[in-house]
């Protein structure tokens, strides 16, 4: 994914989204799922395609500016940011890992597609000439809300067992399907996210051509640049890294207008405390560290994978561990900014208290559980 001027004008574009994000936080809320007119302004913006090859409508931005642009909205609002990479790496697994007329489906030059869904083999799927009948109950599906298809994992079943590779391991695949083929369940009542339209899913017995599918421990790039080499986790990590990054600056810059003018009863107010401001510059220092060290470990894999060569285990794993610092640090930060911010934050609506809720609802995700870390130990003992 080389850098064009298309995928760095989509920061622009993110950044100049901000305004309407930030009006609209409260209604997505409400709504439990993005509006409509924020949808319409990402589509309008092409930032669901950020990551789909360009040879299917897409801008094929590089990993810095995939990043970059989750971290503008997610800053803008958590729950936009969370649904807009969630659509965005859903659909750049779609364009890039299924066959050509599966890919020519989804993306089929029309209108720009939305994908969402959850990728774990919640499901299962029985193998026919054509491809496969599927049926399971999906939870999680975050941006399914205004998505037009919906991706589902499931376990392949043979003679009503789960069936094995050729290296012995569990068949798992990830199928795609039209939105008005599975049936939707608006159920996402939730502490933090509550705007990220996560909603449950249901898929019975619905049947899926071979080619709108894609082995998920084998998945092979079919099409784009190298730069899609990082690999399946390690797409995925980039996005909720960015999440994590764009809610913890947003925090930060929240307490500091808050600390310009707020007192605390009986006391000076914030800005003269000393120790609010030895803390802030410590939670500042740690989140633009955490920042600093997301790019680094993403541009290095990046890199690699541009040259030819796929990511060493050490690379892959030091993207998921600096995902998992990140995401722990702003957690730390964001606590620091609602603590701070009193009443202010207590109350709502308060932006304080949004991204307290949301960081805090993302640090639930598997994607960022302590196992991400020790993996990463292991693969620095093997070294």
């Amino acid at each position: 994914m080389t850098m064009t001027d298309p995928a760095t004008a989509a920061v622009d574009q993110a950044r100049a989204l901000t305004p309407l994000i930030d009006a609209e936080a409260d209604h997505t809320e409400a709504l439990g799922t993005m509006p409509p007119a924020v949808v319409d302004a990402v589509t309008d913006a092409g930032l669901f395609s950020i990551m789909v090859p360009r040879e299917l409508g897409g801008l094929e931005a590089d990993i810095t500016t995939a990043l970059t642009v989750f971290e503008e909205l997610s800053y803008a609002d958590g729950s936009t940011g969370w649904s807009v990479m969630a659509n965005a790496t859903t659909a750049c697994f779609a364009a890039i890992y299924t066959a050509d007329a599966g890919a020519a489906a989804i993306f089929d030059g029309v209108s720009q597609p939305i994908l969402a869904g959850m990728l774990g083999p919640m499901g299962t799927a029985v193998a026919s000439d054509t491809g496969f009948n599927v049926s399971g109950q999906y939870q999680f599906g975050s941006g399914s809300g205004h998505a037009t298809w919906l991706g589902a994992g499931v376990m392949e079943l043979v003679d009503g067992q789960p069936a094995l590779t050729e290296i012995g391991l569990p068949a798992m695949r990830v199928v795609f399907i039209p939105r008005e083929l599975v049936e939707m369940q608006r159920n996402w009542e939730v502490m933090g996210l509550v705007g990220t339209g996560s909603f449950d899913y249901c898929v019975e017995g619905v049947h899926v051509p071979t080619e709108c599918s894609f082995p998920l421990l084998e998945a092979t790039p079919q099409r784009g640049g190298p730069g899609y080499g990082l690999g399946l986790f390690g797409l995925t990590a980039a996005g909720h890294a960015a999440f994590a990054m764009g809610v913890g600056r947003r925090a930060l810059d929240e307490v500091l207008q808050i600390a310009r003018t707020k007192e605390r009863l009986g006391g000076d107010p914030i800005a003269q405390q000393q120790l609010f401001l030895h803390d802030f510059a410590m939670h500042d220092a740690a989140v633009r560290a955490a920042r600093g060290y997301v790019f680094e470990s993403f541009a290095a894999a990046e890199a690699v994978a541009v040259a030819g060569d796929p990511p060493t285990n050490e690379q892959q794993q030091r993207m998921r561990q600096a995902t998992t610092y990140a995401t722990r640090v702003v957690a730390d930060a964001s606590r620091f900014a609602y603590t701070w911010a009193g009443s202010s934050g207590l109350r709502s609506p308060s932006v304080v208290q949004r991204c307290f809720r949301d960081i805090h609802a993302g640090t639930q995700h598997l994607f960022v559980d302590n196992n991400t870390l020790t993996g990463y130990s292991q693969a620095m003992l093997a070294g």
